[in-house]
């Protein structure tokens, strides 16, 4: 099937290059792309519409929520390869989950993101989400706090909607990128397209993204990524936007670098604290405990087509069709726990996910007046059908098994995997498991202006899920098969009020449901439970000041998590969903060109994140306590500097990410860092060249917690990549 797949690629690609090389020797529009000058990587888009906020059309400014565009030039400037080095640059995201979901992420004290493609929700991302190259995508679109209303349950934190390149007859160009960095890492892209007949458009884009850490032994990724587009118009309004995606990812995982006592350490650190001493010892840092024979892989294919048309009296369509199918394998060992007097605990798991995934939708929209006022009006249906197989083996914890995956701190050989069925004996440690996942949607949105200056803008949403999921254990020689429904209701309203034509200020209350666990593994116990719900309020300004050559926006909000799994105070043996947690903050982010040669960007986020009630094993209160992987304090800077004339352009950037615990009882602390990148780049006539060094002070920090609350996922040090990118 790979093999099909990359001659299928291989073949379109030879077309596409034909096609544009007949159109231009044959007198066409298609010419030439020269560019010159700085790129314009910056600013704050408050003009541009974001379907990901709303699917009226509104722009930035009209929507009375927090919300963040970035561009593919600013990801190219600021040498975002990944998903999450992109994200993290946005107004306060933070971290990066482990191997088997790396684009997890922290915003508003919690770790519960939605994520789309092109729009399309990705079903499962918490359990499905995959690194990717960012060159296939033209903008990373960021809703921020609860979202249910636009696109379901799961939305809590917020959504990010990734947005491939599309078909675009007004930009016939080609363009690639080539890339080296340290430990021979590589990368290299092409992307092109243009018109097709009178009215048609087509666009193809690959990448191959080959990133070895160095820091850390067998560290990397390595991705195949190909995504295409086919825009047709049928005339009469009527317009098809057709597009086959394909990926596939390989990569070397690294779960974590365990803790130490300090009596064990010669080198110790300060990438932790703990009450008791333990530390980052820094004769582990390069160290991955992981199995040398792992696998960490996926495929996937899309399909999408979406359908839209125009009608008498300000009516619109849309119809949007998606399917997915993605395989993937886990094949590791996860857990690495210090043991006295100088071993390290491992475990093994072995997890295999076997996904077909569809959805329709389809929706209205009416543009016009309703008792003389100007209002946008959307009303429509989704279905959606989610197959998901997975094979699941555990190692046991036996003190046979534990002794047999141990291996010394410090033996450059670890053993491999073993696949005795011995380790996985026990209840729920060799299953065969099926879920059955189908969501009924029907949603309304509207945005109204009863007076000038003013826009209210209400959506209201209902899904019916139901689950239906088969477990076999074969160990136990047994099969339980349960189900479960869920009806949840979400709703939106805000209010917009323009001050002056360059600044608005805003309000909005909007609610979420969120599964209390992913709906692939729910149990049966956990099936009782109704979705925890949350909600939030959030207050908001946003400004063009287009004489000071700035753009700004400031949001205030708090969030309230209910029904989430807890214990009973009554009695710590029984699981209850009475556990509540909040968050409340505030998020700035500034554009600012204070001379010709000079662009400063950043933003800063701070916020207050707790358990209001939680109660765990043996009765133990979390109450006050901050959420595993919640930075209260996370800001970043831009600087780009070009002088009038000169080909040189200057870029460096700044993050600075506050403290966060490992555990709910915030006794394993990850200290905050501060990290420098910086780049230089000279522009030729039809390439850009770019030197940059990623970590400048090689500073050694960790972002997210491993598999276990003592080990820590540690971030590459400092690397320099030279990269080149044409435009043709």
């Amino acid at each position: 099937m790979t093999t099909l797949i990359r001659t299928a690629m291989a073949m379109a690609a030879a077309t596409a290059f034909q096609v544009s090389y007949a159109q231009q020797a044959g007198g066409g529009e298609l010419g030439t792309i020269t560019v010159e000058g700085s790129r314009d990587a910056s600013g704050l888009h408050l003009e541009e519409s974001s379907g990901t906020a709303s699917r009226l059309g509104l722009s930035v400014r009209e929507t009375p929520a927090s919300v963040e565009i970035l561009q593919q030039d600013t990801m190219q400037q600021r040498g975002a390869r990944t998903f999450s080095e992109a994200l993290r640059g946005m107004a306060g995201l933070s971290g990066g989950g482990p191997p088997s979901s790396p684009t997890t992420l922290s915003t508003r004290g919690f770790t519960s993101l939605m994520y789309l493609y092109d729009g399309v929700r990705s079903s499962g991302a918490g359990v499905t989400n995959r690194v990717q190259d960012t060159w296939n995508y033209e903008r990373i679109e960021v809703l921020k706090g609860p979202a249910s209303v636009l696109d379901g349950e799961g939305a809590i934190g917020g959504v990010v909607n990734f947005v491939t390149k599309r078909p675009d007859r007004s930009n016939p160009n080609k363009e690639a990128l080539l890339s080296y960095g340290s430990y021979g890492s590589t990368r290299a892209a092409f992307g092109f397209g243009g018109a097709l007949g009178d009215a048609s458009a087509y666009r193809l884009d690959y990448s191959r993204n080959d990133t070895k850490v160095g820091t850390i032994a067998r560290n990397g990724e390595r991705i195949d990524h190909f995504t295409s587009g086919l825009m047709v118009d049928f005339g009469g309004s009527v317009k098809l936007d057709l597009s086959f995606d394909y990926l596939r990812d390989n990569n070397q995982a690294y779960w974590g670098t365990p803790l130490v006592p300090a009596s064990f350490a010669t080198q110790p650190t300060d990438v932790v604290s703990t009450p008791d001493g333990r530390v980052i010892d820094r004769r582990l840092a390069r160290s991955n405990y992981n199995v040398p024979d792992d696998e960490n892989s996926s495929e996937t294919y899309w399909l999408r087509a979406r359908l839209t048309g125009q009608l008498d009296g300000g009516w619109s369509w849309r119809n949007e069709f998606s399917a997915n199918k993605a395989n993937r394998v886990f094949r590791n060992s996860e857990s690495a726990v210090f043991v006295a007097p100088a071993s390290i605990a491992r475990d093994q798991t072995l997890i295999t996910h076997d996904q077909d995934f569809w959805l329709n939708r389809f929706d209205a929209t009416h543009k016009g007046t309703l008792g003389g006022m100007d209002n946008r009006f959307v009303a429509g249906g989704e279905y959606s059908e989610t197959r998901f197989g997975s094979q699941r083996r555990f190692s046991n914890g036996s003190a046979a098994t534990a002794n047999l995956l141990r291996v010394p701190v410090f033996d450059p050989y670890i053993a491999p995997f073993n696949d005795s069925l011995a380790l996985t004996t026990g209840a729920g440690n060799r299953t065969n498991t099926t879920s059955n996942v189908k969501v009924t949607s029907a949603f309304v949105e509207d945005a109204i202006k009863p007076v000038r200056g003013l826009t209210l803008v209400g959506g209201l949403r209902h899904d019916r899920t139901e689950v239906d999921r088969g477990i076999a254990d074969l160990n136990l020689g047994s099969y339980s098969r349960f189900g479960t429904s869920y009806r949840s209701t979400s709703g939106r309203i805000g209010a917009v009020y323009d001050i002056t034509p360059d600044s608005s200020v805003y309000a909005q209350y909007t609610n979420a449901t969120l599964p209390v666990n992913s709906l692939f593994l729910l149990s049966a116990s956990n099936a009782a439970f109704p979705m925890s719900r949350g909600k939030q309020a959030e207050v908001g300004f946003k400004q063009s000041l287009p004489e000071a050559k700035l753009e700004w926006t400031a949001a205030l909000y708090r969030i309230e998590l209910d029904n989430v799994l807890s214990r009973d105070p009554n009695d710590a043996r029984n699981t209850v969903n009475n556990g509540r947690q909040s968050s409340r903050g505030v998020e700035l982010s500034a554009v600012w060109r204070p001379t010709r040669e000079w662009t400063l960007a950043g933003n800063l986020a701070a916020l207050d994140a707790r358990y209001d009630t939680l109660i765990e094993a043996g009765g133990v209160s979390r109450v006050g306590k901050t959420p595993p992987n919640v930075p209260e304090r996370v800001a970043n800077l831009f600087a780009t500097y070009r002088a009038e004339g000169s080909k040189f352009e200057y870029f460096a950037s700044l993050n600075h990410t506050g403290h966060m615990y490992t555990d709910n009882a915030n006794e394993i602390r990850i200290n905050g860092f501060t990290t420098l990148d910086a780049a230089v780049s000279y522009r030729m006539r039809n390439a850009l060249l770019t030197f940059r060094v990623r970590n400048l002070t090689d500073k050694l920090y960790a972002t997210w917690v491993g598999r276990a609350t003592s080990q820590v996922l540690l971030a590459p040090r400092r690397t320099f990549e030279l990269s080149a990118k044409f435009d043709f």
